[in-house]
């Protein structure tokens, strides 16, 4: 259900320097660097190590990421006024925004986490846990692993400061559930510069309603920068 092709289902790289995991092997073992390079027997056996995983490397990301087919994640922003999220998630600036708070007491937001942006793909594991597992003191860190999948992104969407709160399953399997937000975790709305006006007083009445304590604020265009502002706004004002 993500836009981002590539979102909790890109394939893990396994990126090694063969030297730098071999410094590594030397500090965990307690071996000289002369008595490693001259036991021929260890230097293959960690090649052959190395070729394996680089062959299992496709079905090892196939696994791992289909555990996470139909995991639920909120997807939040810290950043109200880009002009492209605008365009792309609220109806080409017709829509609103939701402005919540996370300090309010029992409030599930503090859970969010702040999107990693990458030119590359992750790699499975770096030098140091492949000398640690050849060493034999540790495996893969599997939630180090998950946190790669659920808060890596490609740099192409680092205008998007994203932050997410994943659920796993959640309460289904299904692709997507709505769940319910506690009142006081709604702080403001935003309107869009193009947001009807009959829209906006519509849902002014219904805020003042149901949530009197939310403000609302209104995006409008710069005129001496390509930009947006948000201003406090009352709708029967205008």
């Amino acid at each position: 259900m993500l836009n981002d092709l590539f979102d909790m289902q890109f394939a893990f790289q396994l990126r090694l320097e063969r030297q730098a995991a071999l410094d590594a092997f030397w500090k965990l073992t307690n071996v000289s660097c002369e008595e490693f390079n001259q036991d021929r027997e260890i230097g293959k056996g960690i090649d052959a190590c190395i070729d394996e995983m680089k062959g299992r490397i496709a079905q090892i990301s196939k696994t791992i990421l289909s555990q996470f087919i139909n995991d639920k994640i909120l997807c939040l922003t810290d950043v109200p006024d880009s002009i492209l999220m605008w365009s792309h998630y609220a109806q080409n600036h017709s829509g609103m925004v939701l402005r919540f708070t996370d300090e309010t007491p029992g409030n599930p937001l503090v859970m969010a986490r702040r999107v990693r942006y990458v030119d590359q793909m992750p790699s499975l594991f770096n030098d140091e846990t492949l000398s640690n597992m050849l060493g034999g003191h540790k495996g893969l860190d599997t939630r180090q692993i998950m946190d790669e999948v659920i808060y890596t992104k490609s740099s192409h969407w680092a205008h998007e400061r994203e932050w997410r709160v994943s659920a796993g399953r959640g309460r289904s399997d299904g692709p997507y559930e709505d769940v319910p937000f506690n009142a006081k975790e709604l702080d403001g709305v935003i309107f869009g510069v193009r947001t009807a006006e009959a829209e906006r007083r519509a849902l002014a009445d219904l805020l003042r309603a149901r949530y009197p304590h939310v403000k609302l604020l209104q995006a409008k265009a710069r005129t001496d920068a390509f930009g947006l502002i948000v201003e406090p706004t009352d709708p029967a004002d205008d």
